[in-house]
């Protein structure tokens, strides 16, 4: 809480509304703080609750360039604005602190954190070391880039002292304005091409990934996935075939092995897929620094059911199954989707499409060729999976998608929803997307 005091009297300036936002303004009014609230927008999301609950705060909603910027001794921004808007980069180089919440978070937290980034499964893989956690006992709260916003967690623990570790998932863009986090595991699950429409190169947001490294006590590389490589001097690795924690055989059964060893079966773990036993792998390396039982493992991993819009089973209908993976926003997720669904010969009908941020989708094509009957497609670059294979199909919404899907299919096909893709071209979020699929396929008639 010191450091609270020691800014008391800076200027701070809240840049961006919307969830993270809002958070940041409630958290520094609850320590007595008195931040102006700017944003770019002139009706931002949550303008109703400052008007409602703190009338008296400055607000500049609008242009940022009237909005004085540079008169500020710290910004605290969210994750969704680029440190390269020019009024942004102005303010920067005018020696105006920019951080995000979680590096306000870092400066005042005092509890073990578990840091989770990578382009795909932090979402699972946070959801179920929580899960883990909690079956041993442990007071672990979950925020971070899913739920709750980091800031809210503190201020409850502030509160009620009701956390014992933090499990923290971290996008890129969190982590750019993050330097103090000192996790006591952190891990980048896995890289592959996304939001190359924010970052220079593929090479910037890959050391945007890494830098999650910087401060933690121990680092866990995946070992099938250079990009996730560290040269830190405390680290375990884990993957399918190699490293410390691994899928291993024994008694006839794969199993999760713990440095050679045994340790439970795959089967101990409800959800199903290989992408799905390298993120309990990953757990598993992740909460090495803590005190838990094979038993408690195995309670957690058979309760655990996964999460909404992750290869999420519909409903089965007219013998062909439905699967909603929303949250496949870029291509490697969506070829982790296909890998997992996939059998022998082609019985996959993928449904993709929306805004694919500059990604190179050609790492797709072998995976459609192999085990994908038809593609079909829509939204903003509908045309370029399109160009992916010749077994593709151009649909203009969801509705057409999925009634075309079930044209095309017969018993014992998967329709898998995949997108690869963003859904800011047709949607709010993915959330929205996956519902939307949802509710079409439970429209159709058997």
């Amino acid at each position: 809480m010191r450091y609270l005091s020691e800014i008391k009297n800076k200027q701070i300036t809240v840049l961006g509304l919307g969830v993270t936002g809002l958070g940041i303004v409630r958290f520094l009014v609850s320590q007595g703080l008195t931040p102006t609230v700017v944003d770019s927008r002139i009706n931002p999301p949550g303008i109703d609750w400052l008007k409602q609950n703190t009338p008296t705060l400055t607000t500049r909603f609008g242009d940022l360039d009237s909005a004085d910027l540079c008169a500020s001794d710290m910004i605290i921004i969210s994750p969704g604005l680029s440190l390269t808007i020019p009024a942004i980069a102005k303010a920067i180089n005018a020696g105006v602190e920019v951080i995000g919440d979680v590096e306000l978070f870092a400066r005042i937290n005092t509890k073990p954190v578990v840091a989770v980034t990578g382009s795909n499964g932090k979402s699972t893989v946070v959801t179920l070391a929580q899960q883990v956690l909690l079956a041993a006992g442990y007071k672990a709260a979950l925020g971070g880039n899913i739920g709750t916003a980091v800031l809210d967690l503190l201020q409850s623990d502030l509160s009620n002292n009701d956390v014992d570790v933090y499990v923290l998932e971290l996008s890129s863009f969190q982590l750019d304005t993050t330097t103090s986090l000192q996790p006591i595991s952190a891990t980048v699950l896995n890289v592959s091409e996304d939001h190359l429409d924010r970052y220079a190169s593929y090479q910037a947001y890959i050391d945007s990934k890494l830098s999650i490294y910087n401060n933690a006590a121990l680092v866990i590389t995946n070992a099938d996935d250079e990009a996730t490589h560290s040269k830190a001097k405390s680290q375990l690795s884990f993957g399918a075939n190699q490293g410390d924690y691994s899928l291993g055989e024994y008694q006839q059964q794969t199993y999760f092995m713990q440095a050679n060893k045994a340790f439970l079966p795959v089967t101990s773990l409800a959800i199903v897929g290989k992408h799905n036993y390298l993120n309990a792998l990953a757990v598993m390396a992740l909460l090495s620094p803590f005190n838990i039982s094979k038993t408690q493992y195995s309670t957690a991993f058979s309760q655990f059911n996964g999460l909404a819009h992750r290869c999420q089973f519909v409903a089965e209908r007219a013998g062909v199954k439905y699967f909603n993976d929303s949250k496949a926003t870029n291509v490697g997720a969506t070829i982790a989707a296909i890998d997992s669904l996939a059998t022998n010969g082609q019985q996959l009908i993928v449904i993709a499409g929306g805004d694919a941020k500059g990604a190179d989708l050609n790492a797709l094509t072998p995976y459609l060729q192999q085990h994908v009957k038809a593609l079909i497609c829509f939204g903003k670059d509908a045309k370029d999976l399109m160009a992916l294979t010749n077994k593709s199909h151009l649909t203009n919404n969801m509705s057409e998608a999925v009634t075309l899907a079930k044209q095309l299919s017969e018993p014992g096909n998967i329709v898998l929803l995949a997108p690869a893709c963003a859904s800011i071209d047709m949607y709010n979020n993915y959330m929205q997307r996956g519902d939307d699929f949802i509710q079409c396929v439970m429209a159709e008639q058997p």
